[in-house]
């Protein structure tokens, strides 16, 4: 594992706060959580972390190892592709609370496909792989149920990138 230098701390750097945990009650008010059933919620919640970050830290680097899932509790991230003599490209924004944001801890090779940036004061929940491997362990069938909402965020995001590329006012390259 490399080190991470100080101009481009992650959510697990100096540049987020990192109070404890979150409620399950918190945790069932996110729209992917729900139907899961509370012991899942209950184990869940003792393994997030809350991360308030700013304006311009990174949650995640493209090509990082994913050890996590994070999603958005409020605040903007920037979604960046870098591409070799391109440079990073912006391929959209998120801001809608409670969603999915970094999944690729769910898939091999566990590695970050993009990166993102906080856009604003960003607060964000971290999920290590391990708890959610311990549920789908536990309970298969739920399992397929959280992947089946992974593959529906995936698929939101494919969508939001396409339109946004498209956008007339989409800056291009940063």
């Amino acid at each position: 594992m490399r080190p991470v230098d100080q101009k481009h701390d992650t959510a697990a750097g100096s540049r987020g706060s990192d109070p404890t945990g979150l409620a399950i009650e918190e945790l069932a008010g996110l729209p992917f959580f729900e139907g899961v059933p509370r012991w899942a919620l209950e184990r869940l919640a003792r393994s997030a972390a809350r991360r308030r970050l700013e304006q311009g830290a990174l949650v995640v680097r493209q090509n990082d190892e994913a050890r996590a899932v994070y999603f958005l509790l409020s605040g903007a991230v920037q979604i960046l592709v870098h591409f070799e003599g391109v440079g990073e490209l912006l391929m959209g924004v998120h801001r809608e609370p409670g969603s999915l944001i970094a999944w690729s801890a769910f898939r091999a090779p566990y590695r970050h496909t993009s990166s993102m940036r906080c856009e604003e004061l960003t607060e964000v929940m971290r999920i290590p792989r391990d708890a959610f491997e311990e549920i789908f362990e536990e309970d298969p069938y739920l399992g397929y149920l959280i992947l089946k909402k992974v593959a529906a965020a995936m698929d939101n995001r494919l969508e939001g990138a396409v339109t946004f590329l498209q956008s007339p006012n989409n800056p291009g390259e940063l």
